[in-house]
């Protein structure tokens, strides 16, 4: 009797695991199925039905081999456990290598489609800025973004854009107001959560405070409405970062028109928030400014939304959150206000982006590359091909947002999704699975959704 007991604990223990198998594929299926992700759905519930069809198929042989059967699944599923727990801790984080220099603003793509073909401002910069010419006139001949080529093809949404982006014109002289003279000062820390909770109230998802390191504001003007090609000057102390997340469904519908519209959605949306955030500031006492989209930055705000601890910058070539991946909007306000300051997070993007590569593959453009890092400005970073970006963003009428959607850490943050992404944060081996899982369950090229009609109910 003991020694049937001895023998069948391998059957346990073996169907323990399966166990655990099932039930994990199946809040997989569930959160899947709310989701709306067929090809998840359909996947994860053929693999349960297989495993348990296997189970049943195998409680049916012999106990002695049952017994060698089961006891070997628990083994190779305890061993590849213990490997994923122990595999080495992701630890790349972003390397600054080098003296980095300001940029400036006219040198931008969008500064430069800013220029009115013929004028004296247009044969004055490309007589400056010669490497630009050549390619910078190719991509001209294509249809501009929200003219009325694109308008002709879907004029619903891209007429909803243009008043979205109309609306942040009409707030570019808005930055900028008087100082009350009663200072309010309750110290940094509390100065800083002040901040933080007013934000957060105002439709901010996640913020952060860093100092404003002057590397990243710009040299001279290129857009907006300060006078072209002056001298940027913005010498506040601190830099208060935020975001704002995009809606999932709406981004899956990339390339299309919809994409575009919540892109001026969330970037209205941001500029309120800094504008109503850096007013209240000034009202306490304190010197500050509201940056925003249009475009009234006077810095660039992805590298100190990393350094204020909002996230690490990815393949693709922008922000990547811990909750929201890159599927956010920033905004920013720099000010003199005392506060402490975040530190910059490091939970696995680096090491991720390397073994993943589903925005490299999945762009249309081919603008972000498939090999390794190098060397751009003093920072060590995937470097994307800009111009070959914008130019399909002219072609297709919207802002693309293919790598956006396609990104794993782009998925809704619900409690299967966090598992995963603290899992991603904790294990290279759990990196490389989620990996595999991710292009078996989703596709290594995942389909468009259905797009939005403005016309139903």
């Amino acid at each position: 009797m003991i020694n049937f007991l001895a023998m069948s604990i391998f059957i346990y223990l073996g169907e323990a695991a399966f166990v655990v198998l099932v039930l994990g594929l199946l809040v997989f299926n569930v959160f899947s199925a709310v989701e709306k992700e067929r090809r998840a759905f359909w996947r994860s519930l053929y693999v349960i039905l297989g495993l348990l069809f296997l189970n049943a198929v195998l409680l049916l042989l012999p106990v002695k081999i049952k017994n060698i059967i089961f006891g070997t699944f628990f083994l190779l599923f305890f061993m590849f456990l213990i490997v994923l727990l122990f595999s080495p801790k992701p630890k790349s984080s972003i390397e600054i290598k080098g003296k980095q220099r300001k940029k400036d603003e006219r040198d931008i793509i969008f500064s430069r489609f800013d220029l009115k073909q013929g004028s004296h401002r247009y044969h004055e910069y490309y007589k400056r800025k010669k490497e630009f010419k050549n390619i910078d006139e190719r991509i001209r001949k294509n249809p501009d973004i929200l003219t009325s080529y694109h308008m002709a093809r879907d004029r619903i949404s891209f007429s909803l854009a243009d008043s979205e982006f109309d609306f942040l014109e009409y707030l570019l002289n808005r930055t900028k107001a008087d100082i009350y003279s009663e200072k309010m000062d309750m110290g940094k820390q509390v100065n800083s959560q002040l901040v933080k909770n007013v934000l957060k109230y105002l439709g901010a998802d996640i913020s952060g405070i860093c100092e404003l390191d002057q590397s990243y504001v710009y040299s001279h003007v290129g857009r907006g409405p300060d006078p072209y090609g002056s001298t940027v000057e913005c010498s506040h102390r601190y830099a208060v970062v935020f975001a704002i997340k995009m809606d999932f469904d709406i981004i899956s519908q990339s390339p299309r028109p919809p994409v575009i519209i919540e892109t001026a959605h969330k970037y209205v949306k941001a500029a309120q928030i800094s504008i109503i955030a850096a007013n209240f500031i000034r009202k306490l006492g304190h010197p500050a400014r509201a940056h925003f989209a249009g475009s009234d930055y006077k810095a660039i705000v992805p590298p100190l939304a990393h350094k204020a601890g909002l996230g690490e910058i990815g393949r693709l070539g922008i922000l990547i959150t811990e909750d929201y991946g890159p599927r956010v909007r920033l905004g920013l306000i720099t000010t003199d206000m005392p506060l402490a300051i975040d530190n910059p997070k490091v939970f696995g993007v680096q090491n991720f982006c390397q073994t993943c590569k589903k925005c490299a593959l999945n762009c249309p453009s081919k603008a972000i590359p498939l090999g390794d890092k190098r060397e751009e400005n003093g920072s060590d970073r995937w470097i994307i091909k800009r111009e070959a970006c914008y130019e399909f963003w002219r072609k297709c009428g919207t802002d693309c947002a293919k790598c956006i959607y396609v990104c794993p850490y782009s998925k809704p943050n619900n409690f299967m999704h966090k598992i995963i992404r603290i899992a991603n944060s904790k294990s290279t081996g759990f990196q490389k699975l989620f990996v595999k899982g991710d292009d078996f369950f989703y596709g290594r090229i995942p389909k468009e959704k259905k797009s939005l009609d403005w016309t139903k109910k």
